[in-house]
């Protein structure tokens, strides 16, 4: 479901044959929360690719999903996923970077993970709704 909105919310980018302009990635840790609702099942990686093959799967190495559970997965877990995400996102190279996720991994990703004076980037995330942020990292040097 996140391909499919980063298509739709970034279709100028995406040519008729269904090339891009820009890469687009698909990263293990921007997921939502794993376990028990199989609506947050991931498809296996053969036939995500096959459907998708201009997106760059090369983060994610397994071929079924090995997140999801029986069980819901744990808040520390997801915490820690968009954790590494923003260590991953922080050694990109680009300056403007389209983040598409799912409403509950952003809700954890700025309640939890980032650092932010603006309360309204704390509230949850209606479908297919964008938000503009700067990010800057502590302690990085450039």
């Amino acid at each position: 479901r996140a391909i499919q909105t980063a298509l739709f919310g970034f279709s100028s980018l995406v040519k008729e044959d269904g090339a891009t302009e820009i890469p687009f990635i698909a990263d293990k840790n921007a997921r939502e929360t794993a376990g028990l609702h199989t609506c947050d099942k991931r498809r296996n990686l053969k036939e995500i690719k096959a459907e998708f093959p201009f997106i760059d799967f090369s983060n994610i190495k397994d071929e079924n999903d090995t997140l999801w559970t029986p069980e819901r997965e744990a808040p520390k877990s997801l915490i820690l996923r968009a954790y590494l995400f923003m260590l991953g996102l922080r050694e990109r190279k680009e300056d403007v970077i389209g983040v598409v996720s799912h409403s509950g991994w952003l809700l954890t990703l700025f309640n939890c993970v980032m650092s932010t004076e603006d309360p309204s980037l704390k509230q949850w995330f209606q479908t297919a709704e964008l938000r503009a942020v700067v990010v800057s990292w502590d302690g990085k040097e450039d």
